[in-house]
């Protein structure tokens, strides 16, 4: 399966409960101290503020400046590339970025114009078998999903009932 890179790929109710079926496994984030952080994928203000208070430095951050809880946020990094992905929308800039920052071999920052939530789809579809995707889960903590081939097949299952929605020129 292959990502259509004009498109937009948008919740509907049964890829939410997909979704949701399959959250990650909560974690302690100290044990990210001593994983390879360049097989490491962070999603959301609160993890992305975690974890650089803790100097872990993710391949990826992607946050959008909020938190569900309304409390600080990621303060965000300079020169951050900045895409636009709306409430349950994994748009077709999102996946652009993410694809060029994961064949990249620098540590990138994506700013969020919307909600991040959902970058956590294509960096499973994107990244390295073994990578390590964090995230958090409001009022439980920061999860982990190991990118392997079962999170793969889950995710390409999720694409590939989302409904698409071609971008106009």
């Amino acid at each position: 399966m292959q990502l259509k890179s004009d498109s937009d790929y948008l919740l509907n109710d049964e890829t939410k409960n997909l979704i949701q079926s399959n959250n990650g496994r909560i974690i302690d984030p100290k044990i990210l101290l001593d994983f390879d952080w360049s097989r490491l994928y962070a999603v959301g203000d609160y993890t992305c503020k975690v974890l650089d208070e803790m100097g872990i430095r993710p391949k990826i951050n992607v946050y959008d400046l909020k938190t569900q809880r309304g409390k600080e946020t990621f303060q965000g990094k300079e020169g951050s590339i900045k895409v636009k992905s709306g409430q349950g929308v994994v748009s077709s800039d999102l996946i652009g970025q993410i694809k060029k920052a994961i064949d990249s071999p620098d540590f990138i920052d994506i700013q969020v114009e919307g909600e991040e939530d959902l970058a956590v789809l294509p960096i499973i579809f994107y990244a390295p078998i073994n990578s390590l995707v964090v995230y958090g889960i409001p009022d439980q903590g920061m999860a982990v999903i190991t990118v392997d081939t079962e999170s793969k097949e889950l995710v390409k299952e999720i694409f590939s009932k989302m409904d698409v929605k071609k971008n106009e020129l």
